[in-house]
């Protein structure tokens, strides 16, 4: 599974998962890696929010479309 970490933010399976420190997302990515398991690593790991990637997409279009009226 892959997962990419940038800051305290870690992507994964659709997801974003959020960190209150870089180590803890780079943990969270090395345990994503080694187990497949996001939800149990993020729990453990300490992950304060978990996004879907779609829903700030559909957000961003929402804003866009907005502006544009």
């Amino acid at each position: 599974m892959d997962c990419s970490v940038e800051g305290k933010v870690a992507f994964t399976n659709g997801h974003s998962y959020h960190f209150a420190t870089v180590d803890a997302a780079l943990a969270f990515a090395e345990c994503v890696k080694s187990s497949q398991q996001p939800d149990q690593c993020a729990a453990t790991h300490g992950s304060k929010q978990m996004v879907k990637l779609e829903e700030i997409k559909s957000k961003e279009e929402e804003d866009e479309e907005e502006r544009d009226r």
